[in-house]
């Protein structure tokens, strides 16, 4: 495979690096069992469901600025438990506290995870790119031992803009000293990240495992982390 020489690497964490969704849903079995949802009739399955309904809902709001970030966090958990019969805003605000903690303390990475970094900081200086919140995504990278392959870790709170924004990867460019035509972002989000980055002149690599259906068009596309070899 011919490929161009990069000067820079930017990779998203969670569900590219940091293992978001089976971290997650062990945060919600634990905080399930702790608060009997089974009692109440309510199964983890079904919990799960809607929280992840309501999450999406809210993040998107969130990134049209229409809803900050405190009340994003418990009102997906408020709007969540009113599906469900049992509308309380402390149980939400309350569980928003508790899943935080309990999630951020999780250190499962996505499968080749750490290998391809310990190839990768050898050839590349590499930078971290989330949208998530500081105080969650910096325990989440220190816990989970990502901390020392990364040159910068990059938030959208410190960029005052979220991916897919261009003035988020404008912001990650500028921090980092790169040049957008030297640089490649690799993400599993087909619009927030490999889109954002692409229309701010970034290449980008999608990491794709379960082949899913999407419309954009990413420099590479992967199935496994252990492909970036053949490209970088």
């Amino acid at each position: 495979m011919t490929t161009k020489h990069y000067r820079s690497v930017f990779f998203d964490l969670d569900n590219t690096l940091w293992d978001f969704t089976s971290n997650s849903n062990r945060a919600f079995a634990l905080l399930h069992k702790k608060y009997g949802f089974d009692r109440k009739g309510i199964p983890l399955a079904r919990l799960l469901e809607v929280y992840h309904h309501y999450n999406d809902l809210m993040w998107e709001e969130y990134r049209q600025g229409r809803l900050d970030k405190e009340t994003l966090r418990w009102k997906r958990f408020y709007l969540t438990f009113d599906e469900l019969g049992m509308p309380d805003e402390q149980l939400a605000r309350q569980m928003d506290v508790e899943y935080l903690e309990t999630s951020k303390q999780m250190t499962g990475l996505v499968e080749g995870a750490r290998e391809i970094l310990e190839y990768l900081k050898e050839r590349y200086p590499l930078y971290l790119l989330t949208n998530g919140f500081n105080e969650v995504q910096f325990t989440k990278i220190h816990n989970s031992g990502l901390e020392p392959y990364f040159e910068k870790v990059i938030t959208s709170e410190m960029a005052g803009a979220l991916k897919p924004h261009p003035a988020f990867f404008e912001y990650a460019l500028r921090v980092t000293g790169s040049a957008a035509a030297g640089a490649v972002m690799i993400g599993d989000d087909a619009v927030t990240d490999i889109q954002g980055a692409a229309d701010a002149g970034i290449d980008t690599i999608l990491f794709n495992p379960a082949g899913r259906a999407h419309t954009t068009l990413p420099t590479y596309e992967i199935r496994q982390l252990a492909e970036l070899k053949d490209i970088l």
